[in-house]
């Protein structure tokens, strides 16, 4: 399968996601909060949310006065965020938009912030440059991420019961983890952070890129904000354009 089906595939699977998706994404209330102190309160933002998704990062700041834009490659997602903010009257829109290449002039933004989005990502990296020529100077990136699948025997012993766990209980139409697995079948050895990544990967990339001052912010949430079977494994980290 080349490039252009696989991400066909791999749209397909998030938008078929989108119903689902705010119930998987426990806590909200909590990102909203965490992001917005590392943010501040006083000054009111230009952000961008990369991989906005349906939209609860970006809905949280915009809340908090910040005027916010949230991309995303699914239309089905970004038609869930829509739908969730009429009628709030916030500084807010959204747009369907490719993450690592966001068609923004340079110096457009106050603060950019992703969620989960670098382990999608086939060059992480050349997003992280184009992230930083579209802040401003002094301004701020706030990226979450962690580890998603573990590697090995155990691992995949585990992977293939769940997957089967669902299979029987949901059905093949219905079964989150066989949709995802098809989806990214024939992209995932492409994708060099498909399992997942570590503070210190996110950090070397963040200093190669040009920013400085990384900071980690996972100690903010008051309990881990995922669901048990993603694990503890994840980190906030925040840098600045200089």
């Amino acid at each position: 399968m080349d490039t252009t089906k696989s991400m066909q595939s791999i749209q397909t699977y998030w938008n078929w996601r989108a119903t689902s998706f705010d119930k998987s994404s426990s806590r909200q209330r909590s990102w909203w909060q965490v992001y917005n102190q590392i943010l501040g309160r006083r000054q009111k933002l230009h952000i961008l949310d990369a991989g906005t998704g349906t939209g609860f990062i970006a809905t949280g700041l915009a809340e908090n006065g910040h005027t916010v834009t949230g991309i995303d490659l699914s239309p089905v997602m970004l038609k869930q965020a829509r739908k969730a903010t009429v009628g709030k009257n916030l500084n807010l829109q959204f747009l369907a938009a490719d993450g690592t290449d966001p068609p923004f002039a340079p110096s457009s933004f106050d603060a950019i912030v992703c969620r989960n989005l670098l382990w999608t990502l086939p060059d992480p990296a050349l997003a992280i440059r184009r992230w930083h020529q579209i802040l401003k100077l002094g301004g701020k990136l706030v990226i979450s991420d962690g580890i998603w699948r573990s590697s090995g025997l155990t691992a995949k012993i585990k992977q293939y019961t769940r997957l089967l766990s669902s299979i029987m209980k949901k059905g093949v139409t219905n079964s989150t983890p066989l949709r995802f697995a098809l989806a990214y079948n024939s992209l995932h050895s492409r994708l060099p952070y498909f399992n997942g990544l570590h503070e210190e990967s996110a950090r070397e990339l963040l200093l190669n890129s040009g920013f400085t001052q990384p900071v980690q912010h996972g100690h903010l949430f008051p309990r881990t904000p995922y669901p048990a079977e993603y694990g503890s494994h994840f980190f906030v980290i925040s840098a600045i354009r200089q």
